[in-house]
């Protein structure tokens, strides 16, 4: 399945395809599987230091355990207040 990639403030979400173990350092050291794909879009502006958050996941894919992207998306959500979280397996 092909998606879009998330546009500003927008994170978008897939089902692992395959076996892939969580981003987290000291879980994928225990093995934890990751449960969901997350997929960063642009949250908020380039070059504004009080704007850009989290620049250097711009455009890039994590997997994730469900509480690694528990925690992620509270505090992406706290920080960028209208962001959008698309779950690519619904149409």
């Amino acid at each position: 399945m092909t998606t879009t990639p998330p546009g500003r403030d927008e994170i978008t979400l897939a089902i692992p395809g395959g076996r892939h173990l969580c981003s987290d350092r000291a879980h994928r050291n225990l093995g934890r599987l990751a449960d969901v794909i997350v997929t960063f879009g642009q949250l908020g502006t380039p070059g504004t230091p009080r704007e850009a958050f989290w620049p250097e996941v711009w455009g890039r894919t994590y997997p994730m355990c469900h509480p690694c992207w528990q925690a992620t998306r509270q505090i992406a959500a706290k920080a960028r207040p209208h962001l959008v979280i698309r779950d690519a397996a619904e149409p």
